[in-house]
């Protein structure tokens, strides 16, 4: 039996450049939050450049929506009323996603609910106690866009031959 060399495919080369390019600005931008500038061009590398123009409007909109309805939860909660009993706040914050999937629902933007809920989830659970949780919503809604827009130019240039 005979093994073939390993095949680096363009979508492959492209999409290992542009997270080596989100990391590159996120240090420039001294952000501490690169991962989900990569995660975003992982996600908005596509096969065609309409297929990644689809899925970024997708996933901005989303990651928007998300962010703004999780720092306007840590913003009641920091000004208004934090519920001090774990359990309780986690029961709160799940039964939120009903007004947030009903959301996406009426704004014909289904396909990006689910990433509404995890940026959503994100921001309100593994941030809530942070010194400035609306510094990182912000943050973050501005490292996806980095990781968009990079997929987006980079999945517009010629790929290597690499094959």
């Amino acid at each position: 039996m005979k093994i073939s060399p390993l095949k680096v495919g363009g979508r492959t080369i492209k999409t290992v450049i542009a997270v080596f390019l989100c990391f590159l600005v996120n240090t420039v931008r001294n952000s501490n939050t690169a991962f989900y500038a990569a995660i975003a061009a992982i996600l908005c590398i596509q096969r065609t450049p309409k297929d990644s123009l689809r899925e970024a409007m997708n996933r901005e909109i989303a990651t928007i929506i998300g962010g703004v309805w999780g720092m306007a939860v840590l913003l009641i909660e920091k000004n208004i009323y934090l519920i001090s009993c774990e359990v309780l706040r986690y029961l709160c914050l799940s039964i939120l996603l009903i007004p947030l999937i009903n959301f996406s629902v009426l704004i014909k933007q289904e396909k990006g609910t689910f990433l509404m809920c995890v940026v959503f989830l994100c921001i309100t659970v593994t941030h809530g106690t942070d010194e400035s949780p609306l510094t990182f919503g912000l943050n973050r809604i501005a490292d996806t866009t980095v990781g968009i827009m990079i997929a987006l130019l980079i999945n517009q240039t010629p790929t290597p031959l690499l094959h």
